[in-house]
């Protein structure tokens, strides 16, 4: 057992109409060459526990799994790292850490206005520390926030297992329970979580650089989340990126 560990829900469900397992094969071929690099442990879910709702839900169960690292990283198995990225568990310390999640502030907004009506219609969400839940780092001391928001779950299934009024599933209410219970919440630069790539243009490359036609969130990047766009781009992309790199993991 090392000291910290990297967490990861990559499971097929019925209930999800695109095989996971498609896309998250290229996640986890990354995050195995990484991890191991680095001595960081892997827990990659396979298997939905029937208590839950949704596919989703079984990232709560990191409280347990987590319990004997100094470090963990939560991530989604549509995010990539790069071959050479740095270790992110030497350069954080004590509290929680995420980039501040700003692709689609419309989204944002009414997910917030939703949940926070529904939960917590007295309390003002900062959205300045509201930050992508499908890249989390945190030290070990900060792992309850998934224990409180397991609560909240099972104290709320019935409505959040049937919620049809829009705003994701876990990632508001994660925020929600960060700042309620005042967790300690640090911004990383985004080059840790790049949500959305389409948006800013990441997919492109520099056209100065002559033959070289890396596109930008290679270059620039250590976590590369494909998210943002339909889902069924998601496999000729990442697909498209193993391609890519492959060589560079080997």
């Amino acid at each position: 057992m090392n000291k910290n560990l990297v967490y990861m829900v990559a499971i097929d469900h019925d209930k999800s109409q695109y095989k996971h397992s498609d896309f998250s094969q290229f996640s986890v071929k990354s995050w195995k060459y990484w991890c191991k690099k680095n001595n960081v442990d892997l827990h990659i879910v396979t298997k939905h526990k029937k208590e839950y709702g949704f596919p989703i839900w079984n990232k709560l169960d990191v409280c347990e799994v987590g319990k004997g690292y100094d470090k963990i990283a939560i991530v989604d198995c549509d995010t990539m790292i790069k071959w050479d990225a740095p270790n992110i568990f030497e350069q954080i310390e004590t509290g929680i850490y995420g980039i501040n999640d700003t692709a689609n502030l419309r989204w944002v907004y009414d997910s917030v206005n939703n949940y926070g009506g529904e939960f917590f219609p007295n309390f003002e969400m900062n959205l300045e520390k509201y930050i992508n839940a499908g890249v989390v780092y945190l030290d070990n001391s900060s792992l309850s926030v998934y224990d409180k928001l397991r609560d909240f779950y099972f104290k709320n299934k019935e409505k959040l297992d049937s919620w049809n009024r829009g705003g994701g599933k876990e990632q508001t209410l994660f925020n929600f329970v960060l700042q309620t219970n005042d967790y300690d919440v640090k911004l990383l630069p985004p080059v840790w979580n790049l949500v959305s790539m389409h948006k800013t243009e990441l997919f492109g490359y520099n056209w100065q650089d002559g033959d070289d036609t890396t596109p930008f969130f290679i270059k620039y990047g250590y976590v590369w989340h494909f998210t943002g766009f339909e889902i069924e781009k998601r496999f000729n992309m990442m697909r498209d990126t193993w391609r890519l790199t492959e060589s560079k993991y080997a």
